[in-house]
């Protein structure tokens, strides 16, 4: 697609200021490119510009994507791309302050409640032991029946009052502590789950008159991967094989893909395009002297630190944040600040009173910390913005992926330079959340045309294995990856496609079936005669019985082997090949059968082998 102009490049991490008015749009993602490590986001976005210079705000992006690689361009519309500039905000800070500032009301409510409730506790306390220590208020002479009786029943009286005021208290201070815990919880959610950072560009449009213009934004994160994996399905009487390719799909970019285009690409940006030169080859050492290859670097040296810094009541104001000697800010009534520090650099905070708290800078684009003041031990809270995208994935599947697509395979049209470099395209939409989980998808559904034969190697297995053969596959444009089997319905496990061998047929195996049967027998435990060992020859003589088992006529494959001889001290000879095709070079030996329900089958070959080495071992 041509864009009328197109902006792209290293985008510097900066508070904006700016009095030229904004007008802020929405963007949606419209398109993502799925690679081995990571993933191309497209958006596009519609603004009214006016005639002049109009700065476009594009808010709610990911702040984990890579300043480099953003792109703008203008699909339609009089309008040119001027500027653009990057930064990192808290799209919800308002109203986080505004829910704080009711917590924080609520919770010193109830602190007050409780203190007044433990101090009519104490006075409760004090009023109990003075009536018990009134028993000898009838002096020397005591208390008639009748006035004792009344004194008791005061006595009681008020002791039953104050303890029944008592439980009520104590009933109303746990009723308020537990809700100024829960308080107390709902602050910490807000700050460390709902303050999440988000990037935003600010992009000037210069237009001769007013305009309706659609943006287009390009940008790349790493936190995305995805891997082939296939299902074959073989039902009986049928010669196609039914061959759908999927894929797992997983990306942790804290945005959401909803109701996308995919697109899966067999390319890796992470790995570097150079060609690999060759240094000097230095000997005794063995080592390589040479330049290493560039890889592909996006840093950043800058990043902007972020969060929320309070004490025990609420909220800090006025706290002083600073970095080296130069670079320092306050936070606002909320406690909220943002600074933007070298990465690696130091970060302190202070407040009267208060121990200093201090943090180093680290991450992408943007990191969260928020700071508990304490008078003894102000602690930062380590809650990563740009933690590492560890999943199943990564853990398991994009080494081997990436390394497989290092290096893509050169046509044979040499002139016109081209690179195959395979993308599927995902029919409809689709929607993968952003939990850094594997999501399948349907890449393409075949039916392909395959012959289906038994192999058996007895000397390696005592069982006979169902393969689907496919020839020229090569056409259907696979890659790497396992293959989940599924034979009438049934599930047989799982095999592997590879996508670099060289023959022109691919062989899945299937499975094991259990109404074919292989036997391999050494004839010298039968009769002497087949073995004959002098002190520089030895025959072996062996024999293989098929058995089919099945009701209908099937086509067995058989291989075996015999010695091969790389040294001109030992001499192999095969005396008897049994019927077999033979392979002299590699010692195979093959045979086709085609068994008739019940038929068995008896296979016998035999080689000699002749050596002036002693102790020569032959299987």
């Amino acid at each position: 697609m041509r864009f009328r102009s197109i902006l792209t490049g290293c985008l510097s991490l900066c508070v904006v200021a700016t009095s030229m008015a904004q007008v802020e749009t929405q963007s949606k993602i419209k398109e993502v490119m799925v690679y081995a490590t990571g993933a191309m986001v497209t958006r596009t976005a519609k603004v009214n510009v006016k005639s002049g210079t109009t700065e476009v705000k594009i808010p709610l992006l990911t702040p984990l994507l890579e300043q480099n690689s953003v792109q703008v361009g203008v699909k339609s519309g009089k309008a040119t791309l001027s500027s653009i500039d990057y930064d990192v905000e808290v799209p919800s800070q308002k109203q986080i302050g505004k829910e704080v500032s009711a917590l924080s009301k609520r919770a010193s409510v109830l602190r007050d409640s409780i203190d007044i409730l433990e101090g009519k506790s104490s006075v409760l306390d004090k009023e109990r032991s003075l009536i018990l220590k009134s028993d000898n208020i009838g002096g020397e002479n005591g208390f008639t029946a009748s006035t004792l009786q009344g004194v008791a029943s005061y006595v009681r009286k008020n002791l039953n009052e104050i303890i029944s005021m008592q439980y009520q208290y104590q009933r109303l201070r746990k009723k308020y502590q537990e809700e100024l815990t829960l308080n107390e919880q709902k602050v910490n959610l807000l700050y460390s789950k709902q303050m999440e950072p988000m990037s935003f560009l600010l992009i000037k449009l210069e237009s001769p008159s007013a305009s309706n213009c659609e943006l287009e934004i390009n940008y790349f994160v790493k936190n995305a991967a995805w891997m082939p994996f296939y299902e074959a399905r073989i039902a009986k009487n049928d010669t196609k094989l039914h061959l759908v390719q999927k894929a797992y799909v997983s990306q942790a970019t804290k945005e959401k893909w909803n109701d996308v285009q995919l697109k899966l690409s067999q390319n890796d940006p992470s790995v570097s395009n150079e060609k690999p030169e060759l240094g000097r080859y230095v000997i005794p050492s063995g080592s390589y002297v040479g330049r290493n290859v560039r890889a592909t670097d996006y840093s950043n040296p800058y990043v902007k630190i972020m969060g929320v810094v309070r004490d025990k009541k609420g909220p800090l104001k006025g706290v002083l944040v600073t970095c080296a000697d130069d670079r320092k800010t306050q936070t606002d009534e909320n406690g909220f600040y943002e600074l933007l520090v070298p990465v690696n650099e130091s970060v302190k905070f202070n407040y009267s009173g208060y121990s200093t708290a201090s943090c180093y800078a680290k991450g992408k684009n943007v990191m969260v910390r928020n700071v508990n003041m304490d008078e003894d031990n102000s602690k930062v809270s380590e809650s990563e913005v740009d933690q590492r995208f560890l999943n199943y994935i990564e853990q398991n599947r994009i080494i081997s992926v990436s390394q497989s697509l290092m290096g893509s395979d050169m046509e044979s049209n040499i002139p016109q330079m081209a690179i195959r470099n395979t993308v599927a395209s995902i029919e409809g939409k689709n929607t993968v959340p952003a939990d850094g989980a594997d999501h399948e998808v349907v890449v393409k559904d075949l039916s392909v045309d395959a012959e289906y034969n038994y192999y058996a190697v007895p000397k390696l297995s005592k069982d006979v294995y169902l393969v689907a053969s496919i020839p020229n596959w090569k056409k259907l444009d696979l890659l790497d990856g396992s293959v989940k089997l599924f034979l009438n319905n049934m599930y047989m496990g799982e095999s592997f496609i590879n996508a670099r061998q060289t023959e022109d047929t691919l062989n899945l195996s299937i499975g094991k079936d259990k109404e074919l049967a292989v036997d391999r027998k050494d004839m010298r435990t039968y009769s002497s005669k087949n073995l004959i060992k002098t002190s520089d020859k030895v025959e072996r003589e062996w024999m293989i019985t098929v058995k089919n088992n099945k009701s209908e006529a099937v086509k067995v494959t058989v291989e075996d082997q015999f010695p091969v001889s790389t040294n001109e001290d030992i001499k192999v000879e095969l005396l008897d090949n049994g019927g077999a095709a033979v392979d002299e070079k590699e010692g195979k030996l093959t045979w086709k059968l085609n068994l008739k329900p019940g038929e068995k089958r008896e296979l016998k070959f035999s080689y000699s082998v002749k050596s002036k080495l002693p102790n020569i071992s032959v299987d």
